[in-house]
C-alpha cells in the first residue's frame, strides 16, 4: 500500500499529462484517454449544433450558449471535487450543496465499517505506461479492502445511448456509448491497476452521483475482460 503514496507520479496541467519525477522520460497515457479511443469521439460543436436544431429542450439557444453551459458544468464539477478534497484534508472548503451532500454521505458510509478516505489518489503502471487519478479511495481497515469512488455532478447518468450507439471497436461493440458505461470502464481500469500492480483487494467501485439534492451511489460494472483486451492491444 505504501506505493500508493510515494508521490513519484505527478499530474502536469494544463496539458493533463502524467509524469514520473524519478523518470520523466516515460510517456504515460491517461486512463480516460485510453478508454475514449474505443468509442466515437465527442465532437462538441457537432453535438451542440444537432441539439439546438432538433431537441426541444434547447430550442432558443445558440450553439455557443450551449457549449458555454457545458463548460460551466465542467468547471463546477472541478470546483466540487476540489472542495471535497479540501474537506477530507481538513482544509477550508465551500459549503455548496453538492459538497455538503458528499460530506453527509461519507459520514454515513464511514459508519458501515472503519474507513479511511484518501482523495485524489494517482496510480500508474510503468509496464503498461498508463496512469490515472481516483477521486476517492476508501480503505476498510477492518478487513484491509478498498472501494473506489468517483464523484459525478452530471444532471443524469444515462444507462442507454442516444440512437442505440455502441462502442466503435470489436472490443467495445457490445457496450452502450453512454455515461454509465464510460464511467464504469474508467473505474474498471483503476480497479485492474490497483489489483494487478498494487496488490490491493477491491470490493466495489461506486459512481457517487451528486445532483444537488442528494448523493446517490451507483454500483459501476466491472469490465475486467474489456480492460484486459484493451491492454493487450494498446499497452
Amino acid at each position: 500500500m505504501d506505493k500508493l503514496f510515494d508521490n513519484d507520479i505527478e499530474l502536469i496541467e494544463p496539458e493533463h499529462r502524467y509524469a514520473l519525477k524519478s523518470n520523466p522520460e516515460i510517456e504515460f497515457m491517461s486512463v480516460t484517454s485510453l478508454a475514449s479511443k474505443y468509442f466515437e469521439p465527442f465532437n462538441k460543436l457537432e453535438v451542440a449544433k444537432r441539439l439546438v436544431e432538433t431537441n426541444v429542450k434547447y430550442f432558443g439557444m445558440t450553439v455557443e450558449q450551449l457549449i458555454a453551459q457545458w463548460d460551466q458544468s465542467r468547471d463546477f464539477g472541478t470546483l466540487v471535487h476540489n472542495n471535497i478534497e479540501s474537506y477530507i484534508n481538513k482544509e477550508t472548503y465551500e459549503s455548496i450543496s453538492e459538497v455538503t451532500h458528499a460530506i453527509k454521505w461519507m459520514k454515513k458510509f464511514k459508519n458501515l465499517s472503519e474507513f479511511i478516505f484518501y482523495p485524489e489518489v494517482k496510480i500508474f503502471s510503468t509496464e503498461l505506461k498508463i496512469a490515472g487519478t481516483i477521486d476517492l479511495l476508501a480503505h476498510d481497515t477492518k478487513n484491509d479492502t478498498f472501494i473506489i469512488v468517483d464523484w459525478k455532478t452530471s444532471k443524469s447518468i444515462s444507462k442507454t445511448s442516444f440512437g442505440g450507439k455502441m462502442g466503435t471497436h470489436p472490443i467495445t461493440k457490445h457496450l452502450m456509448d453512454c455515461k454509465f458505461v464510460h464511467y464504469s470502464l474508467q473505474l474498471s481500469f483503476y480497479r485492474y491497476l490497483l489489483e494487478s500492480y498494487y496488490d490491493l483487494k477491491i470490493t466495489n467501485q461506486l459512481i457517487a452521483h451528486l445532483n444537488g439534492s442528494i448523493c446517490k451511489p451507483i454500483i459501476a460494472d466491472y469490465y475486467k475482460d474489456v480492460v484486459q483486451r484493451i491492454i493487450d492491444k494498446d499497452c
